[in-house]
């Protein structure tokens, strides 16, 4: 049968993918085995982007399979290992879906090629037979044949990826299921294989599926691993010799330059693969990683940084000595460390202190102002090819530190003819040390050059003027209402407002309920008139916004108790609304039985609302006494409670380092330390 037979039979512009109307699916499948390497390339980058994006599933996909599943076949066809790497992706091996599901479908669809997937694993091409192992994994109904075939096959696998894979494909079916005599298999080959890659793969896996079986000297023996990987160094990846516009073609570019000049490029995988899957073993984790911070090896040094920083972004621990060596690495004569060291300390704030003196060190030799590069000590300032520069994550690491230091760079670059798109958040970040900026703020709030659309470099001045405690700045934030910036910015300031008090007034009628609400909120901090206050925030109690205004009431908010107590009986998935009535009910009724649960629930609900929540029980004092277990419990978790495997946030050290702040309080104010 020729590969695309019924391909053309299909009504492909009734199908969709992530972007409409799927009519360039069979160009798509025929790139995929065209004899151009950048045919393919784009041909696959357009699958994933497209036809599988983000790993979803659409009828568009499911039509698809067959096709792939003949292509995956053909031993001739260029390609093949790419395209059962797809395969196993849309098969979603960790899936675990409803049948009916368009998911469900794929991964049926794609476990009925167990036998080609099975044979591909003789396949003459290591990296299909690589490929073969991660799709095997989809076959879940397979699983102890599978398991079998692959624990023969490691017996007699030549190539060093291959047998990488399939220790990996181990570990995969080790994790969902209870499968004694693989963790054993396992432990036998971290002790005597000849590999040391290897046997740090099956060091991960156990560490991912049978934690108790690691050895108990598991440092030392991963120590000992990763040295000899890097001394015997690991292949380098040939330049392809061609570009394509697209996501894998930028990706496989990066992999090329980062590889370029390394003795051991591959070091970096297995490193961090093993020191994520050691999970909430923080020490473990950090004694990993200072030998190879302190080495002489710049390879090393800046493989432990990038794991390093992983590490501190999403765990709680005692993270002092490995911040100051990371620090140490500002200064590194290889170029590319102290890139990699500068951006792993930018999002840190206060953790980032043990590196301060470093970070104020690299800024004296750093350059004022220069391109985007992965390679020097950044510049005071990151210039980019479109767009307005931004503040560099040297200067900016010790600017959120409040540190003296950053005072006259960020002066600089505040008086820069174009300054930096994140300038009012640094100088907020900065606090009282940027307060000699403030007649500098207002004269460029003037004289900033104007652009279409949101404006947020004056916007974002414009609260640092509010920050700041700037009362003689109130005409300049007065130019900007209605702006939300402008109205934040004067409710910060409150009593010291009073000469927009007028202003204020005339837009709690805005047709913008956010403007409304703002204005509100500003004139209740300003002026503390709830009579003329509350009813307009009432009129908005659909906005989680406008609850919680009248939280900050207090008292004056009691008479419309039952208002509150009835937004109770609304959904609220993300659990804002909950928490601003339960901090409202607590100041207006000081009823602790009814604002417990409330707290209680929304905790378990949201992790990003457990701020908020630990202020008011701290505000409660012994009154949230029963909340203890729940302040104490996340205080034992060594995990931040805003980081995850799959998503990250510039903000997640700074409110996690608060959130561990505010539990403390509470337990303080409860009395129970």
């Amino acid at each position: 049968m020729d590969l695309f037979t019924g391909l053309d039979d299909i009504d492909w512009n009734a199908l969709e993918h992530a972007y409409g109307p799927a009519h360039e699916v069979p160009d798509l499948l025929r790139g995929l085995v065209s004899d151009d390497p950048a045919v393919r390339e784009s041909a696959l980058d357009s699958m994933y982007g497209g036809v599988h994006h983000q790993e979803s599933i659409y009828d568009s996909t499911l039509a698809s399979i067959p096709f792939l599943i003949r292509i995956a076949g053909q031993v001739e066809l260029p390609g093949r290992a790419d395209v059962v790497e797809l395969l196993a992706s849309i098969g979603n091996p960790e899936g675990d879906f409803e049948p009916g599901t368009l998911e469900r479908q794929a991964t049926d669809a794609v476990a009925e090629a167990f036998p080609l997937f099975l044979a591909a694993l003789d396949d003459p091409y290591p990296a299909v037979r690589q490929a073969a192992c991660e799709a095997l994994t989809v076959c879940r109904a397979e699983t102890d044949h599978v398991v079998d075939v692959l624990v023969e096959r490691l017996r007699i696998e030549t190539d060093a990826e291959a047998r990488t894979a399939i220790v990996t494909a181990l570990g995969t079916f080790g994790a969902r299921a209870e499968l004694p005599s693989l963790a054993v298999r396992l432990s036998e080959l971290v002790a005597d294989h000849t590999d040391p890659a290897l046997r740090i793969t099956a060091l991960t896996e156990l560490a991912r599926f049978a934690p108790d079986a690691l050895p108990d000297d598991v440092v030392a023996v991963a120590s000992g691993l990763i040295a000899e990987v890097y001394a015997a160094g690991t292949p380098t990846p040939e330049p392809a010799g061609f570009s394509t516009p697209t996501l894998l073609g930028m990706l496989r570019e990066q992999t090329e330059q980062r590889a370029a000049g390394r003795h051991a490029p591959d070091a970096f995988i297995l490193l961090a693969g093993l020191n994520r899957a050691l999970g909430d073993r923080v020490a473990d984790r950090t004694a990993l990683l200072l030998p190879l911070l302190e080495s002489a090896d710049w390879e090393q040094r800046i493989d432990a940084v990038n794991v390093a920083s992983a590490l501190v972004q999403g765990w709680r621990g005692d993270h002092e000595r490995l911040v100051r060596l990371i620090g140490a690495q500002l200064h590194a004569p290889e170029p590319r460390v102290p890139a990699a060291a500068a951006s792993a300390l930018k999002d840190l704030y206060e953790v980032a202190a043990p590196a301060a003196d470093a970070l104020a060190d690299s800024l004296t030799a750093a350059p004022r102002e220069a391109p985007h590069t992965d390679t020097g000590p950044p510049a005071w300032l990151t210039l980019w090819s479109n767009g307005l520069p931004s503040t560099g994550p040297t200067l900016h690491a010790l600017a959120v530190l409040r540190d003296p230091r950053a005072v006259e760079p960020v002066r600089w670059a505040l008086e820069r003819p174009e300054p930096p798109s994140d300038i009012g958040h640094v100088v907020r970040a900065l606090g009282p040390p940027a307060a000699d900026f403030l007649p500098l703020i207002r004269t460029r709030l003037r004289d900033l050059p104007v652009i279409e659309g949101y404006d947020s470099r004056r916007s974002s001045l414009v609260l640092a003027l509010g920050s700041l405690g700037a009362a003689e700045a109130v005409p300049d934030i007065l130019e900007f209402l209605p702006d939300t910036s402008a109205l934040d910015a004067l409710g910060a300031l409150g009593p010291r407002a009073a000469e927009a008090l007028p202003a204020l007034r005339g837009l709690l009628n805005d047709p913008d309920q956010w403007v409304a609400i703002r204005a509100a909120s500003a004139l209740w901090r300003v002026d503390g008139d709830a009579d003329v206050v509350l009813p307009v925030l009432l009129r908005h109690l659909d906005n989680t916004k406008a609850v919680e205004a009248i939280a900050e009431l207090g008292q004056a908010a009691a008479p419309h108790v039952p208002a509150l107590r009835a937004l109770l009986e609304a959904p609220d998935d993300t659990g804002w609304r909950r928490l601003h009535v339960a901090e409202a009910l607590w100041r207006t009724t000081g009823d602790a039985d009814a604002v417990l649960p409330l707290l209680t629930t929304v905790w378990t609900v949201n992790a990003r609302v457990r701020p908020a929540a630990a202020r008011c029980l701290a505000d409660m004092g012994p009154a949230a006494a029963p909340a203890l277990p729940l302040l104490r419990d996340e205080l034992a978790r060594p995990r931040r409670h805003g980081a995850s495997d799959t998503a990250w946030s510039s903000d997640q050290v700074r409110a996690d380092e608060e959130l561990v702040r505010l539990c403390r309080d509470a337990l303080v104010a409860i009395g129970a330390e």
